[in-house]
Order: structure tokens, then C-alpha cells, then sequence
């Protein structure tokens, strides 16, 4: 591509023009139901930022991969592994939950000595949209297992809650690293091996989980996802998002004026058009397509678990209709950009943003900002810790070598 098209200009210019004349049409309405607020002066508190990274590499048979989490704030705190997986189905997924659940988990732990904690990104995705892979799979086990998979689960969730308490103590030292997920079994033992010394009479009693082995460590996973979740929701939390594509106010304005065609656009230009003050714009969120929680999920919740969680969510049945979060567009500086900024009802709406802005400078949030490029795991240490760790593996056993070649070799 050596020179700029002129078609290529042309193309992005006519969409640009489409949308900036559906722009003009929709500020004047949105102005009609919505006031733009200006921020309440910040209070003085400790407040951490959380983000995670995460990085993978696929081998021939098999998938190495790193993933970190951290919070900032009065200090800082990291929480690292590496983990492995057969280059399944999924895989990608499961790598991306792994790095939320060292996020929630790093949240919790910091929730518990601070006034509040700062996701990256969203709470309500977390909340209302449950990975399709575990939910799917959980409904496939509970169909097929019922009565043992519960009580099985209800085990892994309780050996969870005592290594919650070992985790608090090696988290107070700064750096957690190594193996963090009791679904991937411990020192060479399966989780399942884990869970019968520990006395599950689920699994002593009969052997009905060894054909399913895999999928219920998957289920395990998504599991220990919703403890850490759920840890965090006890806390006073807030998330900022940088990225976001959101038409709720759009849809609504589209409803309230009777507008015969909704227009297709995402509300973060029109709400930046409507000023270039700083302060904020709350919302209401638009039910979106329902997702069903999983059957076995609500009859944990039944037995004590995820207490936070079914707490803020909205249920119909087992049909997730949202969350009780309260939303808000919001920018910092004159001028800058717009977030968006999710806290839960339970939490003072005004209060949380007043300590938000007690760590505000210019457009954004400085731990969040410091949160960000202290997690960030660099492709190129990456792989020369991989390299590191493989070779000398390889010296240990050549056999490993066909487990750990890469197809894109000859092309590098």
C-alpha cells in the first residue's frame, strides 16, 4: 500500500457524512431526555485499579500461555501464571477466563483494605453474560450427572473458600506466582484426587466422572471464575471502560420520540456532542437478548453460594434480564474523552465518583492508567521465558519435542 486510494477516501467520507447528518438529528432529542450533570468535588480515598494481560502460544500439541493481573494503588500488587492446554475447542476462552479470574481475584483481595476498587472495562458483561462454552457445558454435566455433580461442586467451592484464606496471606506480600487454579488439580494430583483426600463422597462413592474428565475440570474453571467473581461484588467496586459500544440512550430517545427508524449508531458521539464540559450522563441500560443461567448454578446459589452475585443480579426465572448497576457516561477533563462508568445500586452513585475523581488528572484515572502498563506481559519476554522454560524441558526428555514444535518455524 504505497500510496493512499482515493476510493478508499471517498468510501470512509460518505459514511462519516451519513453519520455526523444522523448526529444533528439526534442531539436535539437527546437534550429533550437527558441532563448533562457536572461532577461532585472529589473525596479523599485509597482506591486500587485492577486490569489483567494475557499471552499465548500454540505448539503442536499444545498451548503455553501466560497471564497477570495486578492492582494499584497505595501499593502494588501482581498475580502471575503459566498455564497449558490441549489446542482444543474453546482454548482461547479459557485462557481469557483464567485472566478475568486472577482480575476478580485480585480485586476481591484488594477490596478488603481499601475504600474502593476499579475494574477495567465492565461489571455487567461479567454479570450477564455467562461464556456460552461453560454455560452449555454445565447443563450437559448436571443433565448427565444431577445429584453427584452438585455435591461434587459444592466440595470444589468449599476447598476453594480455605485456599481463599492462603491466598489473602500470599497476596499481603505483593507477588502471587504459579499455579492458581484448583480446577487444574495440585503438585502433580488431579483435582478430582485433590477434592477425594479432602473426603468428597461425590466422587469416593462411584466413578462417574472419569469419562467426563475434561469437561468437568472446564466446569471447575468457570466455577472458580464465579467464587472470584463473587468475592469481588462483596466489596465497593466501580469499572471504567475505554472501549464500549453502547446505544442504550439512542434506543431510548428512539422509543420515547416514537422515531419510525432507529438510528444506527452507538451513543458515545452523540453523548460527546453534547457537550465539551467535563462531568457525567446517567442512563438506563436496554435489555438485550436474555441469557439463561444455568440450572446448576441457581441450586449453588441455593446452598449458600454466590450470595453477592445472585444479589445483583436480575432474574426471571433463570432468565438473566440485567444487573442492579447503575451506568453513566463520564468525562474528566474539558474536552476529553467519554467512559463508561458502571457502579453497583448498592454503592452511593455520587460518592464512588467523588473518590474516583480524588485519583482523576486530565482525561483519565492514574491507577488505572499505571494498572494498565504494569500488567501488560510483552510478546517479546514472553517468548524468551517460553524458549527458556522449553529448552530446558527438551534437555530433560527430547520426547517432548513433538509435543512442542511450531508449525510457523520454516517461515521464521
Amino acid at each position: 500500500m504505497e500510496r493512499i486510494d482515493d476510493r478508499h477516501i471517498e468510501e470512509i467520507r460518505h459514511f462519516l457524512e451519513e453519520s455526523r447528518g444522523e448526529l444533528e438529528r439526534l442531539v436535539p432529542l437527546v437534550r429533550k431526555h437527558y441532563r448533562w450533570g457536572n461532577l461532585p468535588e472529589p473525596e479523599k480515598a485509597s482506591v486500587y485499579a485492577v486490569d489483567g494481560s494475557r499471552m499465548a502460544r500454540r505448539l503442536s500439541g499444545a498451548i503455553i500461555y501466560a497471564v497477570s493481573a495486578s492492582a494499584v494503588g497505595d501499593d502494588i500488587y501482581y498475580w502471575n501464571d503459566i498455564g497449558t492446554l490441549f489446542p482444543y475447542s474453546n482454548a482461547d476462552d479459557r485462557i481469557r477466563i483464567h485472566m478475568d479470574t486472577l482480575e476478580k481475584r485480585v480485586g476481591a483481595l484488594a477490596a478488603e483494605t481499601s475504600d474502593l476498587v476499579l475494574m477495567d472495562g465492565t461489571i455487567s458483561g461479567a454479570i450477564i453474560r455467562p461464556p456460552h462454552y461453560a454455560n452449555s457445558t454445565t447443563r450437559k454435566l448436571y443433565t448427565a450427572h444431577g445429584r453427584n455433580l452438585l455435591e461434587a461442586s459444592l466440595d470444589f467451592l468449599e476447598a476453594l473458600d480455605l485456599k481463599w484464606r492462603e491466598w489473602r496471606r500470599e497476596f499481603k506480600k505483593g507477588i502471587v506466582s504459579g499455579p492458581s487454579l484448583l480446577a487444574r488439580g495440585r503438585e502433580g494430583k488431579s483435582v478430582f484426587q485433590v477434592l477425594m483426600e479432602k473426603g468428597s463422597k461425590s466422587l469416593k462413592r462411584n466413578l462417574w466422572w472419569v469419562a467426563d474428565t475434561e469437561n468437568l475440570i472446564v466446569l471447575f474453571e468457570y466455577l472458580e471464575y464465579l467464587h472470584a467473581l463473587d468475592k469481588l461484588l462483596g466489596g465497593e467496586i466501580a469499572s471504567v471502560a475505554k472501549t464500549f459500544y453502547r446505544s442504550d440512550i439512542i434506543q431510548t430517545v428512539a422509543e420515547r420520540e416514537k422515531l419510525k427508524k432507529v438510528p444506527i449508531m452507538v451513543d458515545t458521539p452523540v453523548v460527546a456532542s453534547l457537550t465539551d464540559r467535563k462531568g457525567y450522563l446517567r442512563f438506563s441500560s436496554k435489555v438485550g437478548s436474555k441469557e439463561a443461567l444455568a440450572q446448576m448454578i441457581l441450586d449453588l446459589m441455593e446452598h449458600g453460594f454466590f450470595k453477592n452475585l445472585r444479589d445483583i443480579l436480575v432474574l426471571n426465572g433463570r432468565k438473566i434480564e440485567g444487573a442492579r448497576i447503575r451506568p453513566a457516561y463520564v468525562r474528566f477533563a474539558d474536552g476529553g474523552l467519554i467512559y463508561l462508568l458502571e457502579v453497583p445500586e448498592k454503592q452511593d452513585f455520587e460518592e464512588t465518583l467523588a473518590k474516583i475523581l480524588s485519583v482523576a488528572e486530565d482525561e483519565y484515572v492514574i491507577p488505572l492508567e499505571y494498572a494498565h502498563h504494569s500488567v501488560v506481559i510483552k510478546k517479546k519476554e514472553f517468548d524468551a521465558y517460553v524458549n527458556a522454560v522449553l529448552s530446558a524441558l527438551v534437555g530433560e526428555d527430547e520426547r517432548f519435542l513433538d509435543f512442542l514444535r511450531y508449525g510457523r518455524e520454516p517461515l521464521e
